[in-house]
């Protein structure tokens, strides 16, 4: 599959809204419905938000797979100071476990790692989901622990274990394969 990921746009938050109402997609997420209109409004916020000026606290790119919208990856919580940021990412049914999570993450990893640009990131994932654990060890993520009854869900407060990667450890020579030089985060 050809997997590419673009900046999302406020015109995306209706695919955005279908993609987060999918059972599969929230099966591991602490996701709760939010309108597009809501949505909207967040992109629309996120389009200020760059890697290269360090101004902004969350970007959200969508992954592009075979032409049809597959998923998102985004970057939140990030914080200038420390150069950090938390990852998350979902892919709809049809392209889970046909490499499309792994390609639009290493992708946006290239850009968060970028010279001057972050240099911590974290990531945490349901002690149920093998799937996101493997993609994130098989990036080099390292497993830092269990954060306890984490997120609520609709079964109950659930477990979360929690991965970081640091810059060093990514890019040329790393399990990603290597990285780009430093690809401009503009829409």
């Amino acid at each position: 599959m050809e997997v590419k990921i673009r900046r999302a746009r406020d015109s995306d938050a209706r695919q955005l809204a279908v993609l987060r109402d999918m059972a599969d997609v929230r099966r591991f997420q602490p996701m709760i419905p939010i309108p597009p209109s809501m949505l909207r409004r967040r992109l629309r916020q996120e389009g200020a938000t760059s890697l290269d000026e360090e101004r902004g606290h969350a970007l959200t790119w969508m992954v592009i797979a075979d032409g049809e919208t597959a998923g998102w990856v985004s970057l939140r919580n990030i914080d200038w100071f420390s150069h950090s940021a938390s990852l998350g990412f979902s892919v709809a049914p049809w392209a889970q476990g046909k490499g499309v999570a792994r390609a639009a993450v290493s992708e946006v990893l290239d850009l968060a790692f970028g010279p001057g640009r972050m240099q911590r990131i974290e990531a945490d994932c349901d002690i149920d989901n093998k799937r996101s654990q493997r993609l994130l060890e098989r990036l080099g993520f390292q497993r830092e622990g269990t954060l306890r009854a984490f997120a609520r869900m609709p079964g109950g407060r659930r477990d979360f274990y929690l991965y970081s990667l640091l810059a060093d450890e990514w890019g040329p020579g790393t399990k990603s394969g290597p990285a780009p030089g430093a690809p401009s985060d503009r829409p």
